[in-house]
């Protein structure tokens, strides 16, 4: 089963992939064997989600579907699309 984590409950948390599902944004998180489910402060897990590249760190930017909540993660491991 996968673990809801709210939005805030880990706001230092390193992002190294995401995926959209069915049931919600699963994130791979730096030093977790297994991968999360976002959870909004309103119970929604799904969001709408950007990657923003900027002075060669990379972002992931997720806005709550349901509400509007908005959050902003670090991401390790990625790389800028290629043209």
């Amino acid at each position: 089963m996968t673990r809801d984590v709210r939005y805030d409950a880990s706001p230092g948390m390193v992002i190294q992939a995401w995926r959209s599902a069915e049931d919600g944004l699963r994130l791979r998180v730096l030093g977790s064997d297994e991968e999360v489910r976002l959870q909004c402060r309103c119970g929604r897990c799904h969001w709408i989600v950007r990657e923003q590249f900027a002075g060669g760190h990379v972002s992931l930017l997720v806005t709550c579907h349901s509400c509007g909540t908005r959050a902003t993660y670090a991401m390790e491991g990625v790389t800028l699309p290629a043209p």
